[in-house]
């Protein structure tokens, strides 16, 4: 036992030597002037969380396969080992870009927690290894899911993104074990924000529910409106990226009826009267305002609900639910990247909002929009300023015209 505890303290330590001489290789070719403006808590806070996982899950991954004799263990403390630590390797390389300092050390608590699976054997070693990773992966899932929405840096999202698909896949395979206790499950650091039970389903829980009322209705909205950018809208980018869209939304509203259907939840047949206005402000535009319009409306409203569908792919008890949060987390984060690779997507379609209230129930007059709603004030002041851009390109153009004539 000792000699095992001794051998897994070096690799721990080896592991700690080359991340620091990686990191110092890095920052010493960085100028002063080199670090990044544009680096926010935020972000650095995910860099920190990412690493701080990595500096306990690659050894502890490394030293399993030699601890169990379980095939499924075996297979994920593998697949789990390699995943962190080349993404360990990509996060020392944007720090050192960045200019972003990282803890080069385990922290005590995980080093205590190094000790204590080192002297875990047999299937409490098993059980204990595929619940503690899952948990601690699920949270890091939905801190990577945030940033990736939010980030305005370039190096950082791309970090998240490959983050939040690398995360998906080994949760994925830590629960196939078939091994990870329910308490994985309990997120820490986030909740769901549930506004209220609307609509029918039994032994569902309330966040469950409403995530897929919301996916049901972002497809309801995105689909016919990627189809229409697909037809009208100027650009060859936008137009190709709105129809692979339009494509896999129909995908999603697949994957979420399935688990709807098999749950008793039922969905709404149209979106909310917000995404309504959404989708109105596309079928108005026409030519390069379409194409603006609708990557920044759309990249909005993909971010602002992107973390609530990871949390629940984190959390939720319920397999058809997991399997329904797993296909909308692929095709947000998918998505999310498509819309911006258009290079339309501005700034302020970055920020974190909430996402957009289920539909209410049928009333004798319309419902009045809230617009004190942080997602419909984000959504609408984006209408407006894309508006407000083709106006004034308008307006020049018109008094030059004018002017041409007056001469």
């Amino acid at each position: 036992m000792r000699h095992r505890l001794d051998t897994l303290g070096r690799r721990a330590t080896l592991f700690t030597l080359l991340s620091a001489a990686f990191s110092w290789g890095f920052l010493g070719i960085i100028p002063a002037h080199g670090q990044s403006t544009d680096v926010q808590t935020t972000d650095r806070q995910f860099m920190i969380s990412l690493r701080q996982s990595d500096s306990w899950l690659v050894p502890v991954s490394e030293d399993t396969p030699s601890r169990t004799t379980n095939a499924a263990v075996n297979n994920a403390a593998k697949d789990i080992f390699e995943a962190h630590s080349r993404l360990d390797v990509d996060l020392l390389r944007a720090a050192g870009e960045l200019g972003v300092v990282l803890p080069n050390d385990a922290s005590s608590e995980h080093l205590s927690l190094i000790r204590e699976m080192a002297e875990r054997t047999g299937d409490n070693h098993d059980r204990a290894y595929a619940t503690i990773v899952r948990k601690t992966q699920g949270s890091l899932l939905v801190t990577a899911t945030k940033t990736r929405a939010t980030t305005q840096n370039t190096a950082i999202r791309t970090l998240a993104h490959q983050t939040a698909q690398m995360l998906v896949r080994t949760m994925t395979t830590l629960e196939n074990t078939g091994l990870v206790d329910p308490s994985a499950l309990e997120l820490v650091t986030a909740k769901a924000q549930v506004n209220s039970v609307r609509v029918v389903g039994q032994n569902v829980e309330p966040s469950d529910r409403e995530m897929l009322v919301q996916l049901a209705q972002h497809s309801l909205w995105q689909k016919p409106t990627s189809r229409e950018a697909s037809d009208r809208g100027k650009d060859a980018r936008v137009r190709k990226v709105a129809g692979q869209l339009a494509a896999e939304h129909a995908q999603l509203a697949q994957a979420v009826t399935q688990a709807a259907t098999q749950l008793g939840v039922n969905l709404p047949a149209e979106p909310t009267t917000e995404q309504k206005s959404w989708a109105n402000a596309v079928s108005s535009s026409s030519g390069g305002e379409l194409d603006r319009m609708y990557a920044n409306l759309a990249r909005a409203a993909d971010g602002s609900l992107v973390v609530q569908v990871a949390q629940a792919r984190a959390s939720t008890r319920s397999t058809p639910v997991r399997a329904a949060a797993q296909t909308g987390l692929t095709l947000l984060l998918k998505h999310m990247l498509l819309l911006e690779s258009t290079g339309l997507v501005k700034a302020t379609s970055l920020q974190m909002t909430e996402a957009p209230p289920v539909a209410q129930p049928r009333q004798s007059t319309p419902a009045t929009p809230d617009d004190s709603s942080p997602s419909i004030g984000l959504l609408t002041g984006i209408v407006a300023l894309v508006a407000a851009g083709a106006g004034a390109l308008w307006l020049v153009r018109a008094v030059g015209h004018h002017g041409e004539h007056r001469r």
